[in-house]
């Protein structure tokens, strides 16, 4: 598992700046990317889903829209809407990390 971590960020930080930052976006918005990044990505999809804000998940987002509904109740109903979509959006990238490393690790990608 050392080495395949090891692997990733090296292959990942050898990608130029702009190629990084396109597959995050890909990864996020569940489109599918190029057979050469594949691997990549899954591996990519993966990791973020190991990480603490992503096991929290459910707890910080549930929390936070809790907290973000009460507040845009008081200001305005756009805001309302707002915060909802960005909830939506949210729970989209939250699905399209988890379709890619399932996809990822069947070998599917």
């Amino acid at each position: 598992m050392v080495t395949q971590q090891a692997d990733f960020i090296a292959a990942w930080n050898s990608l130029d700046r702009r190629d990084r930052t396109r597959l995050r976006r890909v990864v996020r918005m569940g489109r599918p990317v190029e057979a050469e990044h594949a691997s990549l990505v899954a591996a990519y999809a993966r990791f973020q889903r190991s990480r603490l804000w992503s096991r929290l998940f459910w707890l910080w987002f549930v929390l936070g829209i809790v907290l973000a509904l009460g507040v845009a109740v008081r200001i305005h109903p756009v805001v309302i809407g707002v915060v909802i979509a960005m909830a939506a959006q949210a729970l989209f990238a939250r699905r399209n990390l988890r379709r890619t490393a399932i996809s990822g690790a069947a070998g599917d990608s």
